[in-house]
């Protein structure tokens, strides 16, 4: 059953999604603002930029989590992770 969830991410290093046992699919969508992806170290300048409105799908691995951040206020990436 997959998890859906909406998190606020902040100009701190901001969990997106948990690491877990086994391989994840996730399913993301910046639904407001620029939102930068990596790991628990990811910045603004090191990070994978998502723009409003964009949308990516991606595989993590077992023991994998996923981290977002802003370069400066408040923005919202909608989530939705399924264990294969």
């Amino acid at each position: 059953m997959p998890n859906t969830s909406q998190v606020s991410v902040t100009t701190t290093a901001t969990l997106l999604v948990t690491a877990n046992r086994a391989d994840q699919l996730v399913y993301l969508h910046s639904s407001s603002g620029i939102i930068y992806l990596g790991g628990a170290g990811v910045t603004a300048s090191t990070g994978y930029k998502m723009d409003n409105g964009d949308k990516l799908s991606m595989q993590l691995s077992d023991n994998e989590a996923l981290y977002g951040i802003t370069s400066s206020g408040t923005a919202t990436m909608m989530v939705m992770a399924t264990v294969n």
